[in-house]
């Protein structure tokens, strides 16, 4: 089997991975009474919410373990094995009753499926990111980079689509769990597709070398804390803004009158402006570095936070100024999005970087990606205010921005 279509293959099932993992979060808030009708409305999201993050929260788990096998038996297992299990609990979700039926066991059991959904996941995005990163020249790295990020966006928009289709009230109660369904079963499906897959040239080049480590936390922790640091921020920076536009936004957008549907729909059309956007600022970051760009987004972020929170805090706001709101997030995320994440791959060496990478992709994404529809919800609530999560989001992109900067260049992938 040609690689060439292998590689393809793994962006599909990167896309299918993306699909699984998102699908909860557009699902969230029509969930939240199937799972959590013993509380009051705001209670029930803010708990729905709750097992969102949770999934990220249990990421950097599954990072320890899948890290410690990609650094000393290779890219290519982690790989399968996180890709083909992620599949199980998404499954799972699907054919969860509700607390309807079977009581207080429906809640623990959604939340369980969201840990073993984020444990599994954990190994599976930095697996690809490496992949790709191990496999092409510095030339077309970001193009490349973009073009799987791109592919996380579809899946992330097929997800934003179904769950718009099946929040119809014409549609059946049961008809939210085939989507649930459809992106388990694809997941198993995808794993016989890449068993064929090889090791990156860069582990394989190590493998060589003999310059493998037996224990490479220890190297990660003791001579990589501050790029680990400096990773985690970044990662975790490249989501918030398309999770506040997104799946936060679902509740602003619901509250300002507009339907689970036509929610969900804005979701669409922010997941097609940002899958346009990561690519092409992915191909930027080829020609202008990705530490300038880097650092150049997180400072748009920082800048742009109060701007975007502002056209949705009047007491009348028009579908206008909701599209303004999610256009300023998205783009200003997307210039970060291109470059962000492959930068932070190059601050570990070889032995050491499934390791580095993976604990800082999932730490970045369960600290502040993952629970930024929770953390946006618990602000705007105490404050009464919806400006309140923009303070949020531009502390975290200037401390960001201030932590690349000063980064020693040696770090630098450039």
């Amino acid at each position: 089997m040609k690689q060439e279509y292998l590689n393809k293959t793994i962006i599909f099932g990167h896309l299918i991975e993306c699909f699984d993992t998102i699908l909860y979060g557009f699902l969230a808030v029509m969930l939240a009474p199937i799972f959590f009708p013993s509380v009051s409305p705001v209670a029930g999201i803010l708990a729905s919410y709750g097992a969102f993050a949770a999934g990220f929260l249990a990421r950097p788990f599954g990072a320890i373990l899948f890290g410690a096998i990609g650094d000393k038996e290779g890219r290519k297992k982690p790989l399968l094995l996180s890709m083909a299990l992620v599949g199980i609990p998404t499954l799972g979700m699907g054919i969860t009753p509700s607390y309807e039926s079977i009581g207080i066991l429906a809640p623990i059991s959604l939340i369980i499926c969201r840990i073993a959904q984020g444990f599994f996941i954990g190994g599976e995005f930095t697996g690809v990111i490496l992949y790709v990163y191990e496999n092409q020249s510095k030339g077309n790295l970001g193009l490349n980079t973009g073009i799987l990020m791109m592919a996380a966006r579809i899946g992330g928009f097929l997800a934003a689509a179904l769950a718009a289709l099946v929040s119809f009230s014409t549609m059946p109660n049961w008809v939210w769990r085939i989507p649930f369904i459809v992106g388990g079963l694809a997941a198993l499906f995808i794993y016989f597709f890449l068993r064929k897959i090889k090791d990156t040239d860069a582990f394989t080049n190590a493998q060589h070398e003999k310059s493998l480590l037996v224990f490479p936390w220890k190297e990660v922790f003791y001579f990589h804390k501050k790029p680990l640091a400096v990773a985690c921020l970044l990662t975790g920076l490249t989501i918030m803004p398309l999770y506040f536009a997104t799946i936060f936004g679902n509740r602003l957008f619901t509250e300002l009158g507009f339907s689970h549907t036509e929610s969900l729909l804005l979701n669409m059309l922010a997941l097609i402006l940002d899958g346009i956007l990561v690519f092409f600022f992915g191909f930027l970051a080829d020609k202008i570095g990705f530490r300038f760009q880097t650092i150049l987004g997180s400072y748009l972020i920082a800048f742009a936070a109060f701007p975007a929170f502002y056209f949705i805090a009047g007491e009348i706001v028009t579908l206008t100024q909701v599209c303004l709101f999610i256009i300023v997030l998205i783009v200003t995320g997307g210039v970060l999005n291109g470059c962000a994440i492959t930068f932070s791959a190059s601050f570990f060496p070889t032995n050491c970087r499934y390791s580095g990478s993976a604990l800082s992709v999932t730490l970045g994404y369960a600290l502040l990606g993952g629970t930024s529809p929770l953390i946006g919800s618990f602000l705007m609530d105490i404050t009464q205010s919806r400006m309140a999560p923009a303070f949020w989001l531009f502390f975290i992109a200037l401390i960001t921005a201030l932590s690349s900067y000063f980064l020693k260049e040696s770090q630098d992938y450039n």
